[in-house]
């Protein structure tokens, strides 16, 4: 029966470590790429979220804008002193 040599049999033993290897290499990265997909769905509601936030906010303001004109008149306001500077 024929036999490899010792030198052919580390090259096989070799590539089939090199395969091995390579495999093993593919599954991190895929394991890597599903952990990336995770944080970007988690990013993107997360946006969603503040997002709307902003627009209650916006919304807010817009009321208390109102407000402060209906008692105050036009103007613009110190946000240091509250004081108000009536718009002509």
């Amino acid at each position: 029966m024929a036999q490899l040599t010792p030198e052919e049999l580390q090259s096989v033993k070799d590539l089939q470590s090199s395969y091995n290897q390579a495999i093993f290499e593919i599954g991190a990265a895929e394991a890597q790429l599903i952990a990336i997909q995770d944080q970007m769905l988690k990013l993107v509601e997360e946006k969603k979220n503040l997002v709307s936030d902003l627009k209650t906010i916006e919304r807010k303001e817009s009321e208390l804008t109102a407000s402060l004109q209906e008692k105050y008149g036009t103007g613009s306001i110190n946000i240091e002193t509250g004081e108000i500077t009536p718009i002509q």
